[in-house]
């Protein structure tokens, strides 16, 4: 069976976790390029491999775990962020599927995205529940739908 074609709103919430993901493995350097106030980036490519990159450094990762619950056959993803005034991030995003190219853009505010659920004791529930709804219908809220 084909792979779906994910939403758009299933996109942004795969932005928003790759963010968690980084924020998770260096919540220093992820919290500095973001803050910048100049441009950053993210991608991730076929093998799930990512990368945030900005001003004040690098931080690799794996996006696998974000790419799986897709569904879909990423070839790879693109996000370019720019600063929006306060805590607010702008992003414009690709995203290269197997089957088709999707852009989307929109903004976020950091803090609030970060504090969303972030801590250890959430991020044990989820694993403990599979994939939280609640949590994901914030994720759509904060990344504007």
């Amino acid at each position: 069976m084909k792979p779906a074609k994910p939403t758009r709103t299933e996109l942004r919430i795969t932005i928003a976790k790759l963010l968690e993901i980084a924020y998770s493995k260096n919540k220093g350097i992820t919290a500095k390029i973001v803050r910048s106030k100049g441009p950053f980036r993210l991608t991730v490519n076929e093998e799930g491999k990512a990368r945030l990159s900005g001003k004040f450094g690098v931080i690799n990762f794996s996006g696998t775990p974000v790419l799986d619950k897709i569904g879909a056959n990423i070839k790879s993803i693109s996000v370019n962020f720019s600063y929006g005034g306060d805590d607010i991030v702008k992003y414009h995003a690709s995203f290269d599927l197997k089957v088709a190219k999707i852009g989307i853009y929109g903004e976020f505010d950091f803090e609030e995205l970060i504090m969303s659920c972030s801590g250890l004791l959430c991020q044990a529930a989820r694993l403990i529940k599979g994939r939280n709804h609640a949590y994901d219908a914030k994720l759509r809220e904060i990344m504007g739908n």
